[in-house]
């Protein structure tokens, strides 16, 4: 990686100045615009020393309401003129849509927001290329190879009925690996602040799950699977997508959609959205201005409701759940599926003569119904006498997380804190977990092909 020259970001203040100017100019009959402003940086150290990257840029939704039709148009320009053409754009694409019935409105939740633990951490938001490769720099040389990824956004929704929310935000994630091949100790946090990624205590972990003995192979038959917090995050991300998303409820690709009401999964499954708990990567509104709370989507096994915006819970006939992504898609961003009381050694001792994974790589659906899936394994180690041992090598697993949810998973008190996707709007908090037994298999060349592609 290499430094690229970058564009500071509008102040907060001058964003909403701008899209109060478009506001007022709009000719549409409503008008929404959601403004995000982003510095996004990625940074490596491994035994070619440390480098990183930096880059600058703004995107911007608009959607209208006019003549009872909606349009919406996407911009990653965010001067005035390229906004008031992108107003322009969506009236158009309204134009050959058909009218919504009803009186169709832009959303404007006048409800307070909930109080914000620290959302900004001004190091972070001025950090410069050099100043990550300082500070990977700084940790420790003893074959760790670190990434880092951090970013700083201005987030704006504004509308022609009065809404505004506005924040600015940051998130960073640190993911450590301890010591290549298989075995390699592997581990990973997020958090709004620097301080709060904890590198030494990511440092530390990545060095206790490294197996310094590599095994025979992999068990020939199926055998109990114990996963690291970090691993429990991977599949809570699949279950989220496939499974919890507005698209795919409203597509029918969801189980959720024959399923609502109805348990699937075990009564420890616990599952909610929720941008107000400090425990995870809180974030006080959704991208329509929805102000955040806690919303179960999977309570004691049952599937309780999807991630839905305004608009697709009216056309549902359900209650909205402030998941809004914009792009008339909604999805949990703030993702937390509840803990157990289980320590980890509790868990290794329920595994004992299965196999621990620390790390999911790849992670595909291939049949959303069943929620059937594949994935890499990595920092794979046999648990013997219910403690770590030796390590085994990077396996494929194929599985169905409809199955290892019902099958009476044992959850752990541990949790692993995961970005989102985007890099600053939320995260995934989950739990190490025991789940029922599975058979990982050796990988072949075009097993492990098809998945990095996916990595």
């Amino acid at each position: 990686m290499t430094a690229e020259p970058t564009v500071a970001l509008p102040s907060i203040d001058d964003a909403g100045e701008l899209l109060e100017s478009v506001l007022r100019h709009s000719p549409a009959d409503e008008t929404e615009i959601v403004w995000l402003g982003v510095r996004r940086g990625r940074g490596l150290r491994d035994a070619g020393g440390a480098r990183a990257s930096l880059h600058a840029g703004g995107t911007a939704l608009v959607r209208v309401l006019d003549r009872g039709r909606m349009g919406s148009y996407r911009t990653g320009e965010s001067d005035a003129g390229a906004l008031a053409d992108a107003v322009r754009q969506a009236i158009a694409q309204s134009r050959v849509k058909e009218p919504l019935p009803g009186l169709p409105h832009l959303p404007c939740d006048e409800t307070p927001l909930a109080e914000m633990p620290v959302l900004h951490d001004g190091e972070l938001a001025s950090w410069s290329p050099a100043d990550a490769e300082a500070w990977l720099s700084s940790l420790p040389a003893d074959g760790l190879i670190a990434e880092l990824q951090w970013a700083e956004a201005t987030v704006l929704v504004a509308n022609s009925r009065g809404l505004r929310r506005r924040a600015r935000v940051t998130g960073a994630e640190l993911a450590v690996r301890h010591a290549a091949g298989p075995g390699g100790g592997r581990a990973a946090h997020a958090a709004r602040t620097l301080q709060a990624v904890a590198a030494n205590e990511v440092l530390d972990r990545a060095r206790a799950r490294h197996g310094c003995d590599r095994s025979d192979g992999l068990p020939a038959e199926p055998r109990a699977v114990i996963l690291a917090p970090e691993a429990s995050c991977a599949l809570a991300d699949l279950l989220n997508r496939v499974a919890l998303s507005a698209t795919a409820y409203s597509e029918g690709t969801s189980l959720l959609r024959e399923h609502l009401g109805i348990q699937v999964f075990d009564r420890a499954v616990d599952v909610r959205d929720d941008g107000t708990d400090p425990a995870g990567l809180a974030f006080p509104f959704d991208l329509e201005g929805t102000a955040k709370r806690p919303v179960a989507l999977i309570s004691k096994g049952t599937p309780r409701t999807p991630a839905l915006d305004q608009r697709q819970a009216a056309q549902l006939g359900l209650p909205p759940t402030g998941c809004s992504i914009s792009g008339n898609d909604a999805l949990a961003l703030n993702l937390i599926v509840a803990p157990g009381e289980a320590s980890d050694g509790d868990l290794l001792t329920a595994g004992d003569g299965g196999l621990w994974v620390g790390w999911l790589e790849g992670i595909e659906c291939t049949d959303s119904q069943r929620l059937e899936f594949r994935a890499l394994a990595r920092g794979v180690r046999h648990v013997r006498g219910g403690v770590l041992a030796e390590a085994a090598p990077d396996a494929l697993w194929r599985d169905s997380l409809l199955r290892l949810l019902s099958e009476r998973p044992l959850l752990g008190a541990s949790r692993g804190l995961r970005l989102s996707r985007d890099g600053y709007l939320g995260g995934t908090l989950a739990p190490a977990m025991a789940v029922a037994p599975g058979l990982l298999q050796p990988l072949d060349g075009s097993s492990v092909q098809r998945t990095k592609t996916r990595v």
